[in-house]
């Protein structure tokens, strides 16, 4: 593609904005089959969601979900022995109810893990009670939980960060794009706080701040926007634990991606004025004991817009949820605790595929299971670039899902 050039540069062939998992992710794939590739990060490598969330990669109740879950395993696996260590290992899992109530409307949500293939098998109270006393389970019940992984999610962006560099590409941090901007249909390269960078390819992998550069490609843009909102959970660092947990503990209160991209829109000023971005859409234990002996406990997850920090009391709601049914918790100390925003899409799901601009492509919306997702959809959609069509084949990814999105 024959493409004019400002200041007689050669022209890079492919341009990652964003280094977050979803970025260094795409970086990887792109340098190791011989693309010249830069990641552009307006921040730190994994600044925002990708350093801040568990580091959990769980089974669902969707046939989707597994599929990320198993495809990004596979890539993780890979770095796994690398020179970066991000604390990479399978896991227990056990999702547990409170109540009787919601251990009984249990049973049809552990049919669906198995539907999924995921194997679940049933736990009483009682008996997790009777074998951990020092974690002093006080619930109805629980789901012994198959296909499970825990990584620390700083070392594993840098981890493909690493690779990517390895492999040729360059990383550039602390510089902002300002604008993609192209010319006949095909993407030219982008606008800079330090100037015009010229590519071939560009793909938009910078989680909340997609929609703004999709608004903000000129010549033939803007581009029609994505259902993105932001998704902020509260997280608690626990410092070393006094006892050993065999498991991640998630309660199963969390609701599939479908049901929770449902419970995350937020539409016009009347939402704004009800404050519903103060409105909880899930609040869950999640407990992911790290392989240092610390532990991370969430979870939660509110419709939210990206500068506006509302809700500062959910993380004492979590944490009374936990003293509730785990009494054990008290005794580790408290390291930090802190918001994060997930970049989240309307249906659940991340999107990864082609624009209506030849050479531009998307990569995001990737939620609450960003590092559960997007080593498989970088890897996918990269396959999809180079075939030539630039969509994967998995539909449910696909950018025209959305109505509105126009690729021709």
């Amino acid at each position: 593609m024959a493409i004019v050039r400002d200041f007689g540069k050669a022209p890079v062939d492919a341009l990652v904005i964003g280094g977050g998992i979803a970025g260094c992710s795409l970086g990887y794939e792109l340098a190791r089959r011989g693309f010249k590739t830069t990641i552009l990060e307006q921040s730190m490598i994994a600044a925002e969601s990708s350093g801040r969330n568990t580091g959990t990669l769980l089974s669902g109740p969707q046939k989707e979900v597994v599929e990320l879950l198993d495809a990004s395993v596979a890539v993780y696996a890979e770095l796994a022995d690398g020179p970066v260590p991000f604390e990479f290992a399978a896991i227990a899992h056990l999702l547990i109810s409170e109540d009787e109530g919601s251990f009984e409307a249990a049973a049809a949500v552990a049919d669906r893990y198995r539907a999924a293939g995921v194997p679940m098998e049933k736990i009483m109270g009682k008996d997790l009670a009777r074998d951990h006393p020092r974690i002093g389970f006080k619930v109805a019940g629980g789901y012994s939980v198959g296909r499970a992984w825990t990584l620390e999610p700083m070392g594993a962006t840098h981890a493909f960060a690493h690779a990517a560099r390895e492999a040729g590409a360059t990383i550039r941090t602390g510089l902002r794009v300002a604008q993609i901007f192209s010319r006949g249909g095909k993407v030219q390269g982008v606008l800079t706080d330090q100037g015009i960078v010229p590519a071939d390819l560009v793909f938009i992998a910078n989680g909340l701040w997609m929609s703004d550069l999709l608004r903000r490609t000129v010549g033939d843009g803007p581009l029609p926007g994505l259902p993105l909102t932001a998704g902020r959970g509260w997280l608690i660092q626990l410092g070393k634990l006094d006892f050993e947990l065999p498991w991640i503990v998630e309660e199963l209160t969390w609701p599939d991606q479908e049901e929770l991209g449902r419970r995350m829109r937020l539409d016009g000023l009347a939402d704004v004025a009800a404050q519903r971005d103060d409105q909880p859409a899930v609040e869950a234990i999640c407990l992911n004991p790290m392989r240092g002996g610390d532990a991370r406990l969430g979870a939660s997850v509110q419709p939210a817009f990206r500068d506006l920090v509302r809700n500062t009391d959910m993380a004492s709601r979590i944490a009374g949820r936990t003293l509730r049914m785990l009494p054990g918790l008290g005794s580790p100390q408290v390291k930090n605790v802190y918001p994060g925003n997930r970049p989240m899409l309307s249906d659940g799901l991340p999107v990864a595929g082609r624009t209506a601009v030849e050479g531009l492509f998307v990569h995001g919306g990737m939620g609450s299971i960003g590092m559960h997702a997007a080593p498989a959809t970088a890897r996918w959609l990269v396959d999809a670039a180079l075939s030539g069509d630039g969509n994967p084949t998995q539909e449910w990814l696909r950018p025209d899902r959305f109505p509105g999105w126009g690729t021709a």
